[in-house]
């Protein structure tokens, strides 16, 4: 695997709870990654900010294929819907090869 592969995102989210809700949320769904997850994911880091009412992810991908892997492993998760209840999904920024995959998957899903 080389970094020219690698697929980067970055998520900003709109807090909907409060940040201890957040980061509640957000350990639960790391640890269930990291025991159960894609291993494909290489870094898995999320921030908030209280003042504003915001959060952010930065996720690395080993590549296009491990982002259709982890959401397809994760996406039902009880963890990924406790995210999704305290958090909305404002902006993703993908730095990487967006592939036609990746399109098809996020149709598919209706996102």
């Amino acid at each position: 695997m080389t970094i020219a592969e690698q697929l980067i995102i970055h998520n900003d989210y709109d807090l909907i709870a409060a940040v201890p809700d957040f980061t509640a949320a957000i350990m639960a769904l790391a640890e269930r990654v990291e025991r159960q997850g894609e291993p494909g994911v290489l870094t898995y880091r999320f921030y908030a900010c209280a003042p504003d009412r915001t959060a952010r992810a930065t996720i690395i991908y080993a590549d296009p294929a491990a982002w259709i892997g982890h959401h397809e492993i994760s996406f039902d998760w009880p963890e990924m819907r406790r995210l999704h209840s305290v958090a909305r999904l404002r902006q993703v920024t993908i730095h990487g090869d967006f592939t036609t995959e990746i399109r098809d998957w996020l149709a598919k899903a209706g996102l």
